[in-house]
């Protein structure tokens, strides 16, 4: 394929965050957003792990670990009032002696659960945490060849086939309209800025284009699931028409 040096048209979508749409627009920037792309293959995969016992390994080690203590409990609380006569004021400050230990017990009981309970988080957490990495390695080693083919030539384009002058369009689906830019300058990466940390300079147009303006088949290429698309043939030269007579 022949990239015409500052004849190509490309179509460049924000993704599903109305957000990212407002930033290219502010910050004169354009970017890609694989990472919604790749979440949308694991649909089955997120319901099936919404779906695991919450903190399944917590509650029931939690539960095996009050009740041994409730056993013990019992059994030296047992012993404690045994052959206790309540009426006998000489054996008062025993019973006082002995309620003062087991009440001592409970307490250091309560605080080993709350240091348990932590730890036990912890260790949910982090086995959960594992469970989505082998997901993910499992999912990318079986995603199609043509969704992996799809994206290297978008990363592919964005990077190197788009070039400075080249024209841009980000359609607004929801609104039917969509923004004419020029590409400033070549790709760069700068680090910390999240969405926008790969991108493009992009100088906007003010003006608004309604989707009815541009051919016919403009809304046929905005297939789900594509974030950068080259326009070819009768397409490519009516974007070209538009974006002589727009404001920049």
């Amino acid at each position: 394929m022949v990239y015409e040096h500052r004849n190509n048209v490309w179509i460049i979508r924000a993704g599903r965050n109305k957000e990212r749409e407002r930033l290219f627009l502010e910050k004169g920037v354009i970017s890609l957003d694989l990472n919604l792309q790749l979440l949308d293959h694991f649909d089955e995969n997120l319901e099936d792990f919404r779906n695991l016992p919450h903190d399944h390994k917590q509650h029931h080690f939690l539960g095996e670990k009050y009740k041994d203590f409730d056993r013990s409990f019992r059994k030296e609380f047992d012993e404690a009032v045994k052959d206790i006569d309540y009426s006998e004021r000489e054996q008062r400050p025993e019973v006082v002696k002995k309620m003062k230990s087991l009440n001592s017990k409970l307490k250091d009981f309560n605080e080993e659960m709350k240091q348990f309970s932590a730890t036990m988080q912890k260790f949910d957490e982090f086995e959960k945490r594992e469970f989505i990495k082998e997901m993910i390695s499992a999912k990318l080693a079986t995603l199609d060849h043509t969704i992996l083919d799809q994206w290297a030539a978008e990363i592919f384009h964005f990077v190197s086939a788009m070039r400075t002058h080249d024209t841009v369009v980000l359609p607004v689906e929801n609104e039917e309209i969509a923004y004419i830019g020029k590409v400033r300058e070549g790709y760069r990466y700068r680090d910390g800025f999240g969405d926008l940390s790969h991108y493009r300079r992009i100088i906007w147009s003010d003006d608004k284009v309604p989707f009815r303006d541009f051919c016919p088949k403009f809304t046929e290429m905005l297939v789900p699931g594509a974030c950068l698309i080259l326009v070819n043939d009768d397409c490519k030269d009516s974007i070209l028409e538009i974006a002589s007579k727009v404001y920049f």
